[in-house]
């Protein structure tokens, strides 16, 4: 397993980052679902992974709490967590919320500190808005009086020993910006793939500011996977043949008219795409079972793509940006 530094801090990782979203039961039942999670985990901590990330609103800290709590290795692993106050509709920050979510996940986790917290302004707005360019200037506009009460509840919990870094998760990348220029947080947490690699651009200024960069999504939801990459041979009723993907299928196919020859396995090529820029300290990858595991791990071992492929991309996903803008399904995925 290779590692790599979190910006200028001291943090040091594992390149792909364990993903916990779907890999258990919601309601606590060891059923199939939660034991092929839960040997994925253990066997990723066997290959050296040593960063899991986590969110309360998935409902499967159970199962990693249970893997963790009397693993001998449980002090050497490095928690990314999601904290979203204020969430979607609330007014303000409140530091009590924002203290439960840490705290739960320590005591959830079984773990000693938060490495990274990962923090979500959703505030006023609703759901869909949240995810996409709308509703940017009302957060952007709510960011500094947030970001006050953000800070002096994060400095005391670091007093604690409970957490050490921010980070934002932005959704967009004109608040991506806001959030870099401040100062404030030690990287930033997005979307980041071979079709959503509009955080590129902003690479340069968090080098500038010495801020690492976690990746999330690199499959895009799953289209770059093997199992999806033939949107031809795909069953009927599968979300992927839906309308709202066109786009992202159109883009997909232009990337792949710029290859010199397609990837012997799409799954790999796109986890290795998620980490081919030397910002990228990590890449949250959700694995469920061991085949999956098996496959990012292949992947991490691999050579990463070039800069030209990197850049080919980059254009490609800027010009369709241009063209349609960005909108949000049901789901809050982004859509052109």
């Amino acid at each position: 397993m290779r590692y790599r530094q979190y910006g200028n801090t001291q943090l040091k990782v594992s390149e792909m980052c364990f993903g916990t979203m779907r890999y258990a039961s919601k309601e606590g039942i060891p059923d199939d679902t939660s034991k092929a999670g839960k040997q994925a985990l253990e066997e990723a901590i066997e290959q050296g992974i040593n960063f899991i990330h986590s969110s309360y609103e998935y409902g499967t800290r159970w199962l990693t709490g249970d893997v963790l709590k009397n693993h001998p290795k449980r002090h050497e692993f490095h928690h990314i967590i999601k904290v979203n106050v204020p969430d979607w509709g609330e007014p303000r920050f409140e530091e009590p919320a924002f203290r439960k979510q840490i705290e739960d996940a320590l005591r959830e986790l079984h773990a000693d500190q938060i490495a990274v917290v990962q923090h979500l302004q959703r505030g006023k707005l609703d759901r869909a808005l949240g995810y996409c360019q709308e509703g940017e200037p009302q957060r952007i506009n709510e960011f500094q009086p947030v970001l006050d009460d953000l800070l002096a509840a994060f400095s005391k919990l670091r007093e604690e020993g409970k957490v050490q870094y921010l980070a934002t998760f932005p959704y967009t990348v004109g608040y991506a910006r806001r959030a870099i220029e401040s100062g404030a947080f030690s990287g930033v947490v997005a979307y980041f793939d071979v079709l959503e690699t509009e955080m590129l651009d902003l690479f340069p200024l968090m080098k500038e500011k010495g801020m690492g960069f976690i990746g999330i999504r690199p499959l895009a939801a799953g289209l770059l996977s093997n199992r999806r990459i033939d949107r031809s041979s795909l069953p009927e009723g599968d979300r992927f043949r839906e309308e709202q993907w066109d786009r992202f299928y159109d883009q997909l196919n232009e990337f792949r008219s710029t290859l010199s020859e397609e990837p012997d396995s799409w799954s790999e090529f796109a986890l290795r795409f998620a980490l081919a820029d030397p910002l990228i300290t990590s890449n949250v990858v959700s694995i469920n079972n061991t085949e999956q595991l098996h496959t990012a791990l292949n992947a991490v071992s691999g050579t990463y793509p070039d800069e030209k492929i990197l850049q080919a991309a980059h254009r490609i996903n800027t010009s369709y940006r241009e063209k349609f803008g960005v909108k949000a399904n049901a789901a809050g995925v982004p859509i052109y």
